[in-house]
């Protein structure tokens, strides 16, 4: 599996890779890497996946022009981190806010801090990265970031990131579960795109 000639596709379910599905991989921008070696320096122990606003734009006919970074902490320790990264960036991080309180403090680099769920995928290359999995099942179930792109243009998201990349099937759907929107995805994937599951009917 590290060579990426056998890929996991769900639980107990792999595929041989043709070399030309590749796992998805995404460069952070440096903004992105001076936060998280930040709160790796100070909170060495905790949990935490980085996404961008602009991660999505691969799959987005119109592109997001402005970047914000999110950090999502494990449980009741967001504080902490929000508190390290008010320090170097003052006046530029939220902390949990509500979609009003995003939309009025906006500005270009923001940083949000959030909340980790429990069952969260970690990323494929380092553990703080949001793979694909992750990112898809957030693009509707977080508020916030649902309200940065035009809803029309999620279906068109899975299918691209189906046709692109191996999709762990298996792990995105316990997340998207976790989150109480595996059945609102299984349906647009099911009414809206051509994607065939191999492990959801």
């Amino acid at each position: 599996m590290e060579s990426g000639e056998i890929a996991r596709v769900g639980r107990n379910l792999y595929c041989i890779s043709d070399h030309q599905t590749p796992i998805y991989d995404y460069e952070y921008s440096e903004l992105a890497v001076i936060i998280q070696k930040l709160i790796y320096e100070r909170h060495p122990f905790l949990e935490y996946r980085i996404f961008e606003l602009v991660q999505m734009n691969e799959f987005l006919n119109h592109q997001i022009a402005h970047n914000a970074v999110f950090v999502f902490v494990e449980a009741d320790l967001g504080d902490f981190v929000f508190e390290t990264l008010k320090e170097k960036y003052p006046g530029k991080v939220l902390l949990n806010p509500s979609v009003k309180e995003y939309h009025l403090y906006w500005q270009d680099d923001l940083i949000i801090v959030g909340k980790l769920l429990t069952e969260a995928p970690k990323g494929k290359k380092a553990v703080w990265h949001t793979c694909l999995e992750k990112m898809l099942v957030d693009m509707t179930a977080e508020k916030v970031i649902k309200t940065t792109f035009s809803e029309a243009e999620y279906p068109g998201v899975l299918e691209q990131a189906f046709q692109k990349y191996v999709i762990d099937e298996s792990q995105m759907f316990r997340y998207a579960k976790r989150r109480h929107i595996k059945d609102d995805i299984l349906k647009i994937i099911q009414s809206q795109t051509g994607i065939k599951l191999r492990t959801e009917k």
